[in-house]
């Protein structure tokens, strides 16, 4: 990548322009010519469940999908969820969250070479101490190219890293912990123009929920459509929104828009280990 540029930038300028580079960099995959990292990973995540002193052990399949030999290194991460359900990964100079197990976990090994096409099972283990107390813990095992791999763009006197990383997150539930839900109500939102329907719970119980369900939405005019609910997990102790939303084949609707307010809706939500049913008018 060349940038033209006029040589009387000053210093300032330069620093501005190089941290705008550095998050376009960060939010867009990036390729270079001699680094790539294209790498298939499965499963996306583990939802683990044992008791104190057991040892847990899992298989992580990871494929280089490049056309040139891969080396990557792996390490454990501790992570959170954002507003939005995303994953943040935490960085390694962070101090252990209180949710972490990461002291308890052991990985295969640090580096290793794949061959282009190559599919390697990437083994780790999860060793849950003797005293551990029921409830829930959490962390990730994050791959990524190991740094004699990744090219470096020069941006003046910077240079920005290209590279990327995966995140295979870890929930690891310990005796008798569950999640216990309430339901808080559904809510109108207008984003933009358009209309979203919002399901509150909170969770009150000691392991994540990941509730499902549908709802079937009777408009003023006597149509009918069911709404899904979006497979969002909720932590401990957490109250999230979680949005119903039509799907054309399911639904019969593409928006919720298309449905005339006031709505009659009538429904099911489910969690491991319980659910609510739900009846209700949303003026």
């Amino acid at each position: 990548m060349r940038l033209s540029m006029k040589l009387n930038y000053t210093k300032h300028t330069l620093f501005l322009l190089s941290l705008l580079f550095i998050f376009l960099t960060l939010a867009i995959p990036c390729k270079t010519k001699s680094a790539t990292f294209a790498v298939r990973i499965s499963p996306p995540n583990f939802e683990l469940k044992g008791k104190p002193g057991d040892v847990l052990k899992e298989i992580i399949t990871i494929e280089n999908a490049d056309t040139a030999p891969g080396i990557y290194q792996v390490r454990t991460a501790d992570w959170e969820l954002n507003k939005q359900g995303g994953v943040i990964i935490h960085p390694p100079d962070k101090p252990l969250a209180a949710s972490s197990c990461r002291p308890w976990t052991r990985i295969e090994r640090r580096t290793f070479k794949l061959l282009p096409k190559r599919v390697k099972r990437y083994r780790f283990e999860v060793h849950i101490p003797g005293d551990a107390q029921d409830g829930e813990w959490r962390f990730a095992v994050v791959i990524s190219p190991a740094p004699e791999t990744i090219d470096a763009m020069k941006f003046g006197s910077f240079n920005v890293p290209v590279a990327g990383a995966i995140a295979v997150v870890v929930y690891v539930t310990v005796g008798n912990a569950k999640p216990e839900l309430e339901f808080k109500g559904i809510v109108k939102k207008k984003s933009n123009g358009k209309i979203s329907l919002i399901v509150n719970l909170h969770n009150w119980g000691k392991a994540h929920a990941r509730p499902s369900g549908s709802v079937i939405a009777k408009d003023a005019d006597g149509r009918k459509a069911e709404l899904l609910l979006s497979p969002f997990p909720i932590m401990p102790k957490e109250t999230r929104g979680i949005r119903l939303f039509a799907d054309k084949e399911i639904s019969g609707i593409e928006n919720i828009d298309e449905l005339i307010f006031p709505l009659y809706l009538k429904g099911l939500i489910e969690w491991d280990g319980g659910t609510y049913k739900v009846d209700t008018i949303l003026e």
